[in-house]
């Protein structure tokens, strides 16, 4: 849902999703998604808004908390060659999407009444299905990224194609953080796909 540094913190993913469907060049590989959930108690509607307001993952660019977010990251790992002091060229490359979803856990204590937890179950179905639009964004990039480098043509040195490839992430990063806060303007943060609680 937001950004820090060079990676992107965007939205969440149902965790049984199989990585290998999410890409389909071999040379793009999405990494297994890792969880770290952040842990909410309440017996009402109310206190577990509170705990998510408190507890929530801080959108440093919008200097408040939401429910949910993933941080995402692009890494390009290369082989490259050619004739010394002539030119070099890309022999090999990889890109791999790394993401980790934040999202809130609770347990209902004994007692929760039935539709308490139905409702959460509703709002925790929701963020999972915006945060999803955001993974799916950070898969475009690693896509964006190696079609980039694979069309990259040889420069004068290896050093020169390294600094080339570096700024081409380094502009597919930026180009999809505005991608992401689009999709958050769009959608509210989710609001508009029923991640509201209550």
């Amino acid at each position: 849902m937001f950004n820090q540094g060079l990676a992107v913190l965007v939205g969440s993913c149902i965790v049984g999703c199989v990585a290998a469907a999410w890409a389909a060049d071999p040379d793009l590989v999405v990494a297994p998604p890792t969880v770290s959930p952040y842990t909410i108690q309440g017996r009402t509607v109310a206190e577990l808004r509170s705990q998510m307001n408190q507890l929530g993952p801080m959108n440093q660019d919008e200097g408040k908390r939401f429910d949910a977010s993933t941080l995402w990251d692009l890494d390009a790992q290369f082989t490259s060659g050619g004739k010394k002091g002539v030119s070099c060229k890309l022999k090999t490359v990889t890109v791999t999407v790394k993401t980790t979803f934040n999202l809130p856990a609770w347990t209902p204590p004994a007692g929760t009444p039935q539709p308490l937890i139905d409702r959460w179950k509703k709002h925790l179905a929701a963020l999972q299905a915006h945060e999803e639009g955001h993974k799916q964004l950070g898969i475009d990039a690693g896509n964006d990224l190696l079609s980039q480098l694979k069309a990259m043509p040889p420069a004068a040195s290896c050093d020169a194609l390294n600094k080339l490839a570096t700024q081409k992430r380094d502009a597919v990063k930026a180009a999809f953080k505005q991608k992401h806060k689009a999709y958050d303007a769009s959608t509210k943060h989710g609001a508009n796909q029923g991640a509201v609680f209550p």
